[in-house]
């Protein structure tokens, strides 16, 4: 019998702006370029849009489409976007800000991801390599998703 391995990874972060801002920095294209890891390539197939049922391509940088996964907007509400996505992993990809300690210009946001990998030798690989990068480099995003969201605080 075949063992696949559910992963999770989370972070969390608290921005210094309202959820107006943080909502603008999670959608907007030029601002949403800002913070996205330099690792990924993630882009719309059609229009840049988080409605129900938008797709979007990832592909991790230098490898082209050799692992390549195809998202999908599954849920979007105020303070939420929710992936479904599949291809050499699927699972889903949450993105959810909300006030922090009901303090109207903190916010919290929270990225969990959960995901089983679709290529058996990765299972492998994976723990040594990919995940742990993913997980420096989801901190380092979050990082600069952090600044992006302080800075357009007096920008906007």
């Amino acid at each position: 019998m075949e063992h696949q391995y559910t992963y999770l990874q989370e972070e969390f972060v608290v921005v210094e702006a309202p959820l107006e801002r943080v909502e603008a920095v999670m959608t907007e294209r030029a601002l949403m370029t800002r913070w996205m890891s330099p690792a990924v390539r993630f882009e719309p197939l059609e229009t840049w849009s988080f409605e129900p049922g938008a797709r979007w391509r990832l592909t991790l940088t230098g490898l082209g489409r050799a692992l390549e996964a195809h998202y999908v907007v599954h849920d979007r509400q105020p303070g939420l976007v929710l992936w479904a996505f599949n291809g050499f992993w699927e699972g889903f990809d949450a993105w959810h800000w909300r006030p922090f300690q009901g303090h109207a210009g903190r916010t919290l946001i929270q990225n969990r991801i959960e995901y089983n990998l679709c290529i058996p030798i990765l299972d492998v690989l994976w723990p040594a390599t990919v995940g742990p990068l993913m997980g420096w480099d989801a901190k380092v995003q979050m990082r600069r998703l952090k600044s992006v969201c302080e800075e357009a605080r007096s920008a906007m």
